[in-house]
């Protein structure tokens, strides 16, 4: 079972989605020339700035040894992949840089007058 879900990843169809017990992982884009990778993941809704961090770090912490360079796109769940993420996290083989794109969905607020 494993070979076969192996080979759907390495034949340029939708990789499985993979689930951890802080986010779940919807696809991963490698590009071997470049030796850099980009992940997009989603958080569940309740994710506090914390939690998407320490699940983007947990991502790029499993990949930085084969990879110069790691891009995780973080979504809340459902996700809408199309929208704008969460928070892009980006490690250039020295540091994890965070940026939050979008506000929180429990951050918002709906005018009542």
């Amino acid at each position: 079972m494993m070979a076969s879900l192996l080979s759907l990843g390495g034949c340029g169809g939708n990789a499985p989605t993979r689930a951890e017990s802080r986010f779940t992982i919807v696809s991963e884009l490698n590009d071997p020339a470049s030796h850099s990778t980009t992940i997009i993941i989603t958080v569940p809704k309740p994710a506090t700035p914390t939690d998407i961090k320490a699940a983007a770090e947990a991502v790029i912490a499993a990949r930085r040894e084969r990879f110069a360079r790691i891009t995780v796109k973080s979504f809340p769940e459902p996700a809408d992949l199309n929208g704008v993420p969460l928070a892009v996290s980006k490690f250039d083989g020295a540091a994890i840089d965070h940026v939050f794109t979008s506000p929180l969905p429990s951050s918002q607020r709906i005018p009542t007058h």
